[in-house]
């Protein structure tokens, strides 16, 4: 029987841990059938009941009660992780890629974080322990066996880990704990002009297309214009410390913005927004942004640089995606160039086939609910503009990016200086990795799905190669809306999540997105110093007709939820 620890909390987790991994092996057959099922309940009444019997003194009444309670909340445990496993069936994969491989990469990472938790003895356990489960239902199915074998395989890897570059990244930089800022107590003329459904009349949604695709020319200019006179910066520079007392610039798709001595910064981050137009709307007012930059302008000598931050995935899931989020985003960033990042997320990827366009992630609700009313070429000018998106900030020694870090295979093998981050290959990359629990992460692992985990130490050798210490990065739904992954005195990364809400009305009644409890970052620089303090998104007063014209009326265009 396997060994849990003595600690209870540790044994808490050991229990979830081993949960999940039996509720894997469930799925990989694609059936997780009724004695499966009963298999897991029983094992875990088992656990639990080993647990009370050789580690609790007392009488056999006591003792009862104690298995009898444990073995309920663990199988409630169960239930949940098993509802959690169904919810990846409805994550975002790249559009040439099937979900079962997506599932099944996503799986075989938590399996391997999961095994690495245990000592020999209990990893052997726990094997056996599966390879009953396997033939719990009769049969050997042979994709249970594949899944066995690659896990074992992976366990048995060896993964070197080279930490390489600059060592001089500071970690002057504090995190507060979750708070709630005031909610804004009126709207702003900024927002009215955009806040307006398509229309299902020919002649009406003509026009509104045309302002929209007025409105992406000026973009796509706007980063062409600021590429153009940071060209070749990057080139030739080893870290973020080359650029030391420069000018903000955009070199290709990376923008990087040193800090200036005595200067005082205040940067205001939202993770994905996906079509939740309340979340923008509520945040930018909750945040002061106009207020902000209006001091700036009027005292640029005491009042601090104000920046709004967005990570990308402005589109899909929710109800206002182009004609919200998205439109509104770039009227941001045309009005204040100086004080918008607008980054690009993996939702921002649509591919051209035989002129037709599609997205580049499934499901695609933005593009597959206007395309029986509009014709290629509208698309193909969004293609236009997400192609012409920067990918990442550097910021002093932070980096904000929508996923993560590139595969270790293609930094060997392309790495110069960072002129590489402009690579396509590195910048789709970027678009799409995630971070793991796990110190490294095998390269056949990584390899299985374009979504592909990264380790802390993996993280920890990227960022020290760039001269940085911290990723601020959006592209997975965490229910707190704020998330540290990593807090070492190598690696911080921070996951922000800013689209959601119970009660949301941008949200279809049935997405997953409604458990989410969306945030926004405002990080504080003052004598090279940063605080960072996550904070509760207002959302629900822009639910309100009188605060969002989007609410005074229903939508022409009914939004694809599949």
């Amino acid at each position: 029987m396997l060994a849990l620890s003595r600690d209870p909390n540790v044994a808490e987790r050991q229990m979830q841990a081993v949960i999940f991994y039996l509720t894997t092996f469930g799925y990989i057959d694609g059936d997780f059938d009724s004695s499966e099922r009963e298999f897991v309940r029983n094992y875990i009444g088992e656990l639990v009941a080993h647990r009370v019997q050789s580690g609790v003194s007392g009488n056999d009444e006591l003792k009862q009660e104690l298995i009898d309670r444990f073995t309920k909340h663990f199988h409630e445990v169960f239930e949940r992780i098993d509802r959690h496993i169904q919810d990846l069936f409805t994550e975002a994969v790249a559009a040439q890629e099937h979900q079962n491989a997506f599932i099944h990469a996503k799986l075989k990472l938590r399996c391997f974080e999961i095994f690495q938790s245990f000592d020999s003895a209990s990893q052997e356990s726990l094997m056996e322990t599966i390879d009953a489960l396997i033939e719990a239902d009769g049969e050997t199915h042979p994709a249970e066996v594949t899944f066995r074998a690659e896990l074992t395989e992976l366990l048995e890897s060896q993964v070197d880990m080279e930490l390489v570059g600059d060592d001089e990244a500071s970690h002057r930089i504090t995190l507060s704990e979750p708070s709630e800022v005031e909610p804004a107590t009126g709207a702003h003329a900024f927002f009215d002009q955009f806040e307006y459904h398509y229309s299902k009349d020919p002649s009406r949604i003509q026009k509104q297309i045309r302002a929209d695709r007025d409105l992406l020319t000026e973009a796509i200019h706007l980063f062409d214009r600021q590429r153009r006179e940071g060209e070749g910066r990057l080139k030739g520079a080893s870290s973020v410390a080359a650029f030391a007392g420069l000018e903000p610039f955009l070199d290709g798709h990376v923008y990087v913005h040193p800090i200036q001595p005595g200067q005082r910064y205040e940067l205001t981050v939202l993770g994905d927004l996906h079509g939740c137009y309340s979340c923008l709307k509520g945040a930018t007012l909750q945040s002061k942004f106009f207020e902000r930059v209006n001091a700036y302008h009027e005292n640029p000598e005491t009042a601090p640089f104000p920046l709004l931050v967005l990570l990308g995935d402005y589109i899909d899931r929710g109800l206002f995606s182009l004609n919200g989020v998205l439109r509104t985003v770039l009227q941001l960033a045309i009005c204040a160039p100086k004080h918008v990042v607008v980054l690009r997320g993996n939702h921002e990827y649509y591919l051209e086939y035989k002129g037709e366009v599609y997205g580049g992630v499934k499901p695609a609700e933005a593009i597959d609910t206007l395309k029986p009313h509009l014709p290629a070429e509208v698309f193909q000018h969004y293609m236009r503009l997400f192609e012409a998106m920067p990918n990442m900030l550097f910021f002093d020694r932070m980096l904000f990016v929508h996923g993560g870090i590139p595969r270790d295979r293609l930094i060997r093998e392309r790495w110069k200086d960072m002129s590489t981050l402009n690579d396509p290959e590195v910048r789709f990359q970027m678009l799409w990795s995630d971070p793991s629990s796990a110190d490294v992460i095998p390269a056949q692992l990584q390899q299985q799905s374009a979504r592909f985990p990264f380790g802390k130490l993996q993280a920890a050798a990227f960022l020290l190669r760039l001269g940085c210490h911290t990723i601020v990065r959006g592209h997975e739904r965490v229910d707190e809306g704020f998330r540290v992954v990593y807090d070492d005195p190598r690696v911080k990364l921070w996951s922000l999540f800013s689209a959601g809400g119970e009660d949301n009305q941008d949200l279809p009644p049935d997405s997953s997105y409604r458990s989410v409890k969306p945030k926004a970052l405002t990080i504080s620089y003052r004598d090279s110093v940063a605080h960072a303090q996550p904070w509760g998104i207002d959302y629900s007063s822009f639910n309100d007709p009188e605060k969002n014209a989007f609410f005074k009326s229903k939508p022409e265009i009914d939004h694809k939820t599949g």
